[in-house]
């Protein structure tokens, strides 16, 4: 019988390998409508970049510091960043919400030149997923969507992936939601991991405080 375990123990690797990825990746990602996008993925040091496009075609950026555990969301028209702080897809689950699992096939396939094998994630909605994971790129990030009032969220399945687990491809049913179609190990040049020169810091405005007249 298969053991359910979390695949930050299924998918160790050795500590020379954890977060030693530097490079590049394409990314094709598909919303809930069907409707396919291309996201650019950098990581270096521990450090996560994507660039996709906006709704209007403007380029959207998103900068990680998994060091920090700060996001910066990059406005390119209005030439501004704002900063907030990311939690993990397991510390924003409500208190009392059943746990992510992962179950390994032992079933293996290679995808952008990476071996990965195949695990299916029951995620918090209890949707089973089928995530190809490789130990060999480090750890996965990617919220998306949000606003100035709103923090950006993963996709459920992603809080099944533990550390150094990539996924290559995911798949609901018969519907590939998520796949890398090329990696590229490569030096970045580490201002792709800063906020741009001339960008200023969005300051979300405070709130006026009104105090109870005497009665």
């Amino acid at each position: 019988m298969k053991r359910t375990m979390s695949l930050l123990v299924l998918l160790a690797a050795p500590l020379a390998a954890q977060g030693s990825f530097e490079g590049a990746m394409t990314v094709k990602v598909a919303d809930s409508k069907g409707k396919e996008s291309s996201i650019a993925y950098m990581m270096k040091d521990g450090k996560i970049r994507m660039n996709q496009p906006g709704p209007k075609g403007e380029n959207m950026g998103i900068i990680i510091d998994g060091s920090t555990k700060k996001m910066l969301m990059l406005m390119d028209a209005q030439k501004m960043y704002m900063e907030m702080e990311l939690k993990s897809p397991a510390e924003k689950k409500p208190a009392g919400d059943r746990r992510t699992t992962a179950e390994r096939t032992g079933r293996m396939e290679r995808i952008a030149g990476y071996n990965c094998e195949h695990v299916i994630v029951t995620d918090d909605d209890g949707t089973a997923t089928d995530a190809c994971v490789s130990g060999e790129l480090g750890s996965f990030r990617m919220p998306m969507g949000g606003g100035p009032m709103t923090q950006p969220r993963e996709p459920g399945w992603a809080s099944g992936l533990g550390a150094n687990a990539f996924p290559l491809r995911v798949q609901k049913g018969e519907k590939v939601v998520f796949e890398v179609t090329t990696v590229e190990r490569k030096s970045l040049d580490a201002a792709l991991f800063a906020p741009p020169s001339g960008f200023n810091k969005f300051e979300m405005p405070s709130m006026p405080s009104f105090k109870r007249p005497p009665r």
